[in-house]
C-alpha cells in the first residue's frame, strides 16, 4: 500500500560497541526501509549510552554524510548538561545541526550520569522550545515519576516519547497528553486493542507518531497497527508521516 507516507520517528544505527545481535548500518536500514514502504526515518546513534554524546554525534553526522545520499534520513544529537562545556553555546550548536541534517535531540541522563533538570540543561531546552526543535525521550518506560518531573521543568518544548514499554502505558502517557501541548508518544510499543483509535479521539491524531524501534523491532509491526486502527484515512495519514514531518519542518534551526 502506497497511499501513505511513513516517517519513521525511531531508529538507530551503528555498531553496537558492546556487542549484541541488532547492528544496523545505514545502508541495511535503507533496505529495510525499502523492503518495507518506509520513506524516511528520524534516526539516533546505537551507541549513545556507552560511547557517550559528543563522539556519538560526531560519527553520526558523517555517516549521515556518506551513507546517505538521497537524503531520506534525520539525524538527532545527544545533549549534555551546559555546565561542563562538552558542547558548544545554544546559537552554534543549532548552526551545525543545520548544516549537518540533524533535526531533533535527545539525552540519556542515566548512562552518562547526570540530572535531567532545568538546573543543568535549562538554557539549552529554552532555546530548543523557542525554535521547536523536537526533543526524542527514548529511556522513560520504567521511570514515570523522572518523565512527569521532566515535562513540568519543560513544558514549552516540543516531546516525543519512544518506547512506551510493552506492557500498557496508558495509565502513564495519558496524563501527559492531557496536561502538555507539546507531549507526543512514538507507537513502536504501543500494543493495545484499540488503544491507537482512543488516544487519536482523546488527545487528537496529531499527538501520535509511527515509529519502528528498528533494529531491535522491524517497520512492519506498527505500520500495521495504522493501517488497521480503525480511524479516518486522514488521521492515519498523519500519524504515519504526516505529524513528524511537520515537526521537523516547523523548526527553526538558523
Amino acid at each position: 500500500m502506497r497511499d501513505m507516507m511513513f516517517f519513521d520517528a525511531n531508529c538507530q544505527v551503528g555498531l553496537p560497541m558492546n556487542g549484541g545481535a541488532a547492528t544496523a548500518t545505514i545502508p541495511a536500514l535503507l533496505a529495510e526501509m525499502d523492503r518495507n514502504g518506509v520513506d524516511r526515518a528520524l534516526v539516533r546513534h546505537i551507541n549513545i549510552d556507552p560511547d557517550g554524546a559528543v563522539v556519538t554525534n560526531e560519527e553520526l553526522a558523517v555517516m549521515l554524510a556518506n551513507e546517505d545520499p538521497a537524503a531520506r534520513l534525520c539525524g538527532v544529537w545527544c545533549i549534555l548538561p551546559e555546565q561542563c562545556h562538552e558542547l558548544p553555546p545554544p546559537d552554534e550548536f543549532f548552526a551545525a545541526m543545520k548544516r549537518q541534517r540533524i533535526g531533533a535531540l535527545t539525552l540519556s541522563p542515566g548512562a552518562h550520569r547526570w540530572v535531567p533538570s532545568r538546573l543543568c540543561i535549562g538554557k539549552l531546552m529554552d532555546a530548543a522550545a523557542e525554535r521547536r526543535v523536537p526533543v526524542i525521550l527514548p529511556n522513560y518506560s520504567s521511570r514515570w515519576s523522572d518523565l512527569y518531573q521532566f515535562m513540568a521543568d519543560f513544558p514549552r518544548n516540543t516531546c516525543i516519547l519512544a518506547n512506551t514499554g510493552r506492557w500498557g502505558a496508558d495509565r502513564a502517557i495519558r496524563p501527559l497528553l492531557e496536561h502538555y501541548e507539546h507531549f507526543h508518544v512514538e507507537l513502536s510499543t504501543y500494543w493495545v486493542p484499540e488503544g491507537i483509535k482512543d488516544l487519536a479521539e482523546l488527545y487528537g491524531p496529531e499527538r501520535l507518531l509511527y515509529g519502528s524501534g528498528f533494529p531491535e523491532l522491524n517497520h512492519g509491526s506498527t505500520m500495521l497497527s495504522i493501517r488497521h486502527a480503525n480511524i479516518a484515512d486522514a488521521w492515519s495519514r498523519l500519524i504515519a508521516g504526516g505529524n513528524l514531518a511537520r515537526l521537523l519542518e516547523g523548526a527553526q534551526l538558523s
